[in-house]
């Protein structure tokens, strides 16, 4: 069983050791699909036109995003007053 701060030190490593896609732009971690990823900031960015959403499906596989730990969602006690 892994611990909060091993995921925190996982993250911190994995940023540091990659602290920007080969684009140029910074990667931050980012938490999805029961995992946080490293992935680079242009991927999160939203794709307004047309032509804008073909460049990044084109160039998504070229930019990073490598899954850092899986982490199950927080669950939070239900307890009532």
């Amino acid at each position: 069983m892994i611990n909060n701060r091993q995921v925190v030190d996982l993250i911190e490593r994995a940023n540091d050791a990659q602290p920007a896609c080969p684009c140029g732009r910074h990667t931050t971690p980012v938490w999805r699909d029961g995992a946080v990823w490293l992935e680079c900031a242009s991927l999160s960015q939203p794709r307004d036109g047309f032509l804008q959403r073909i460049v990044a499906a084109v160039t998504a596989p070229a930019h990073t995003h490598a899954r850092i730990v899986d982490v199950p969602p927080f669950k939070a006690d239900r307890a009532t007053s």
